[in-house]
């Protein structure tokens, strides 16, 4: 029998079919559904005769890690690792993993979505009819618009394909080039400089890593469109918020959707006074189908770890 500690999002998780799942695969299950983000001690309470843990984005760091016993596996619910200290967990021979692919068609669609509330100013527009006003406002076409992709990967791609459909020119920044792809749906790779200053649109699917951090801040944004809108589902350090926020209140830029931010919630930041900026809860992969994929991906990676075969969407080195 094996001890399976699930510390997730009640947002990242489902459910009762994955649980049951696992017990039939020799499983005892832990099951502790936060409501906030828990902090190490509250981990480390729960951690003592683990064997493999599912979790959300919480933070796993040397010390966590290192009042680990008995732990095999960190299985991610999402495709981000940045809350794991890869470097102590492949020291203790824990296996991370993560389930890139399986909040893909959401995140994509959210990023698509705040593209089309920037563009056509849907919040703006919502809050003022309920305000009892009737301003109708001049909004632009995603139509032969050219979006710039920054990280052209699982999620970019999926972007790249609806916005294909709008008949969009498409440009991507990424040091992984997929050459196949970009011919089918007729995506030109470019230097991040030249695709930042040619996009009426920029959407960001990097993962955070040391070289992303701060990847766009005051010169990028100033290479950028006055008329450009950027959009960040990715992960809030990747933007420089602070130039973010200059970017908007001089405008350097039109616009911003943002569903992620540097600290969350991002509580009394600037950004929930300007006008232009169309913000969501970290949401871009909380959809239905998209919580049972990621569930139920991480719970067979735990499961293949423990029968001594190779998981999928490992993140450290062997």
């Amino acid at each position: 029998m094996n001890n399976v500690l699930i510390l997730a999002f009640p947002q990242e998780w489902d459910g009762s079919e994955i649980l049951s799942f696992l017990e039939a695969r020799n499983c005892r299950l832990s099951v502790h559904h936060p409501r906030e983000p828990v902090s190490e001690d509250e981990i480390i309470s729960l951690i003592g005769g683990v064997d493999g843990i599912i979790t959300g984005s919480h933070p796993y760091t040397r010390r966590v890690i290192s009042a680990a016993d008995n732990l095999k596996i960190i299985s991610r619910t999402g495709a981000g690792f940045d809350t794991i200290d890869l470097e102590a967990a492949t020291e203790r021979g824990i296996i991370v993993t993560t389930t890139p692919d399986a909040n893909s068609e959401s995140v994509a669609e959210l990023a698509m979505g705040l593209m089309l509330a920037v563009a056509r100013q849907i919040p703006q527009g919502d809050r003022d009819i309920r305000r009892g006003g009737w301003s109708p406002h001049l909004g632009v076409e995603l139509y032969q618009k050219t979006l710039g992709i920054i990280g052209l990967g699982k999620i970019g791609k999926r972007l790249a394909k609806r916005a294909y459909g709008f008949d969009m020119t498409i440009l991507a920044y990424d040091l992984f080039q997929d050459e196949a792809f970009a011919t089918e749906y007729g995506v030109t790779y470019l230097p991040l400089e030249e695709v930042l200053a040619r996009a009426d649109f920029v959407s960001i699917h990097s993962p955070l890593s040391p070289e992303t951090s701060g990847l766009i801040g005051e010169p990028e944004l100033k290479l950028m469109k006055p008329t450009a809108y950027l959009v960040n589902t990715a992960r809030g350090p990747i933007v420089d918020e602070s130039s973010l926020i200059h970017a908007l209140n001089a405008g350097w830029i039109a616009g911003a959707g943002l569903d992620v931010f540097s600290q969350e919630p991002p509580t009394n930041s600037p950004l929930l006074s300007i006008e232009n900026v169309v913000l969501g809860p970290h949401v871009a992969a909380s959809t239905e189908e998209a919580m049972y994929r990621m569930a139920r991906g991480a719970a067979e990676n735990v499961v293949k770890v423990f029968a001594g075969e190779q998981p999928l969407g490992v993140v450290n080195p062997s």
